[in-house]
């Protein structure tokens, strides 16, 4: 009778429900039309469901809210019934989240959900939709109880700035946490836990190094051979000629950026104990989601792969890997036999 979701995949991993896609088959790349199958899915998956939970709704926009009310109310019609007037198919609907937090995902901030609806605004239809549902809810309740954050001061920053009240005192305790700053509080990486931080950076470019220097530390600390695999591009099994590669580089640079950030790159390395994130929804229901992490524990190589040394620090790969057993930090995967 309940569903749960949120719009990314790792928050909805984290309340064990869905993605709010998923709940609702909507697909980025479709013009807003429900086929027929689509269709029999949505009515058989909300057949029962009487209550949904969104969860950090901050990032839900006007728009997608209003698609959302309308694939679902469309899973609850039943054939011979005349279809509910209200929103979400008349369904009990809770709304979670703190709209202090996350912005609205891919789109512009008036698309976000306590934003008036404006003359010039894009998609004026779907997110005055949107905003009329928004405003149908009118219970609210508030939770005042930290439950996540322990630190007194950190508390205390954190509760001023949602009110707009930042004090000189609160100035100076986040410059003591700048690294440059001589007055900062000193800070050993190479100590638990800062020696396992993890760094959130907008940068591809920075991202990239990061994870080259972390590898290579790993490599060293627990003495594992880092182990190079290049990319192989094959049409029906055979490797590329030298004009397929140029035909491939040329519609590469032609992609659009989005695109271009999701192909892989030409050379991976890997190495076991090395630390992986999954970029990808794969499976939602099992917590491999989109930035869900773990750690390489076994790497299995071709028969016929040259021999190497564990002395080796670096190893070229002649093939590319047979497979890679990745552990999670937390899935609700069944575990492996003698694991």
């Amino acid at each position: 009778m309940l569903q749960k979701s949120a719009y990314t995949g790792i928050a909805a991993s984290l309340i064990d429900g869905k993605t709010t896609h998923t709940i609702s088959l909507i697909s980025p790349r479709n013009d807003g039309r429900i086929s027929a199958e689509s269709r029999g899915k949505l009515q058989t998956m909300w057949k029962h469901a009487k209550y949904l939970i969104i969860d950090e709704v901050s990032m839900i926009s006007k728009s997608f809210l209003a698609k959302l009310s309308r694939n679902i109310s469309v899973g609850k019609m039943v054939e011979g019934e005349t279809p509910s007037s209200h929103s979400f198919g008349g369904i009990s609907v809770i709304l979670c989240g703190d709209f202090f937090q996350f912005p609205p995902v891919a789109c512009a901030p008036s698309e976000a959900l306590y934003f008036p609806i404006t003359s010039v605004q894009r998609n004026r239809e779907n997110s005055l939709t949107g905003r009329t549902i928004f405003e149908e809810f009118t219970t609210v309740v508030t939770l005042k109880q930290q439950m996540r954050v322990t630190d007194p001061v950190w508390q205390d920053f954190l509760h001023h700035p949602r009110f707009g009240q930042v004090q000189e005192c609160h100035v100076h305790m986040l410059r003591t946490l700048v690294l440059t700053n001589p007055d900062a509080i000193p800070t050993d990486f190479e100590s638990n836990p800062w020696n396992d931080a993890c760094l959130v950076t907008p940068r591809h470019a920075v991202r990239r190094i990061w994870n080259e220097t972390a590898l290579q530390k790993h490599g060293r600390v627990a003495e594992k051979v880092i182990l190079v695999c290049q990319a192989e591009d094959t049409i029906k099994g055979q490797p590329l000629t030298l004009s397929e590669r140029y035909a491939a580089l040329m519609k590469q640079l032609g992609s659009q950026s989005r695109q271009r950030k999701q192909d892989l790159p030409d050379v991976v390395q890997i190495a076991i104990g090395m630390k992986v994130m999954v970029t990808q929804n794969v499976e939602t229901d099992l917590d491999i989601t989109n930035g869900a992490r773990g750690t390489i524990v076994d790497i299995w190589l071709r028969p016929d792969e040259p021999a190497f040394t564990e002395f080796q620090p670096v190893i070229k790969l002649k093939f590319l890997p047979v497979c890679i057993l990745v552990k999670l930090d937390r899935t609700r995967t069944t575990q492996l036999k003698n694991a």
